[in-house]
């Protein structure tokens, strides 16, 4: 609990250095969401994100990453991580390719690290202040060691992904993402992940976000395993 407190605190004394600076080439958008419930049950989830990007001339550099635990009555229940790094070349208004690469883990759901790396390219349909729609398509060679036998699979997937998201008004902000991983070694082991949001502005910084993130792998790892995996946050977000 001190350790998320020290962090949004972090969060605070950055955003406010931020305001008080001309227009950066970095930006960043950070996320903090804490859950305890005591009495008759216990439990205490904890997530973050963060996401920061450094712009120079056409080309973005952007790191990521995302860290969830949730334990209920003392016991571990969930825990997954990942990060990433992101380059991006801009070609024109609508056009941009990439190369990414980047790494995650979720023992729950049968691996103990994924590593992927990426390279594509975006296309802008829409790119205004209030409204954006871009798509990504690209290939992705992806390793995998698996959590229950301590093997290793490798596998070349496709990857399409598709972003909305628009300003409702001056304090209110939606955005949905889909994605969709085809495996071309195994066609039954595709993923399919997507998130729909809600933000609300409380400040120039600081907003409410809710959020449902739904993680969909079609085959299995571990028989006990369930396909779908689901979370819903409602976290503070620091943009600037």
């Amino acid at each position: 609990m001190i350790k998320v407190i020290i962090f949004l605190f972090s969060i605070l004394v950055l955003s406010t250095q931020a305001l008080t600076q001309e227009k950066s080439p970095w930006s960043h958008e950070s996320e903090a969401s804490v859950v305890k419930v005591s009495g008759n049950t216990t439990s205490d989830s904890y997530s973050a994100k963060q996401k920061t990007s450094y712009t120079f001339d056409m080309n973005v550099l952007t790191a990521a990453a995302r860290y969830l635990q949730t334990k209920a009555g003392g016991i571990e229940t969930a825990r997954q991580w990942e990060g990433s790094l992101r380059y991006e070349r801009e070609l024109s208004d609508k056009w941009a390719i990439f190369v990414q690469h980047g790494a995650e883990s979720d023992t729950y759901a049968g691996y103990t690290q994924r590593d992927s790396t990426d390279l594509g390219g975006k296309y802008f349909f829409t790119k205004t202040e209030p409204e954006t729609f871009f798509s990504e398509a690209g290939l992705r060679y992806q390793k995998m060691l698996l959590s229950s036998t301590g093997d290793t699979t490798y596998s070349t997937i496709g990857r399409l992904y598709l972003e909305y998201s628009k300003e409702i008004n001056e304090a209110v902000s939606g955005k949905l993402w889909v994605e969709y991983l085809p495996n071309f070694k195994e066609s039954e082991a595709y993923l399919i992940n997507y998130e729909p949001s809600l933000s609300v502005m409380m400040s120039q910084v600081f907003s409410l976000k809710v959020a449902y993130l739904v993680k969909y792998h079609n085959k299995v790892i571990i028989p006990t395993e369930k396909k779908e995996d689901t979370t819903f946050t409602t976290a503070l977000v620091a943009k600037f």
